[in-house]
């Protein structure tokens, strides 16, 4: 069931009328504006923090592969300009 803005104000007159208004605004204010299905648990934080850090992970393991290319490319051009030099 969805909840709409005017479903939300009918319970806010509501409450009003049992609690009384700083009760009710008060009890109103602590309710999610748009619904508990949009409000993140602890476990998709939790989730979230775990893949972001596989995803550094990986992220650490590519950028040293790629150095490591860089650097056997790097001595692979050194070695062809020689062989190279020394032909002329």
């Amino acid at each position: 069931m969805t909840i709409t803005e005017a479903d939300r104000f009918e319970m806010h007159l509501e409450l009003r009328k049992f609690l009384g208004d700083k009760v009710a605004e008060t009890l109103m204010e602590h309710l999610p504006p748009s619904g508990w299905g949009d409000v993140a648990r602890r476990s998709d934080i939790d989730h979230l923090r775990d893949q972001f850090a596989d995803l550094k992970a990986t992220t650490r393991g590519l950028a040293a592969g790629m150095w490591a290319l860089g650097s056997l490319t790097t001595v692979g051009f050194i070695g062809l300009f020689t062989v190279i030099a020394t032909k002329l």
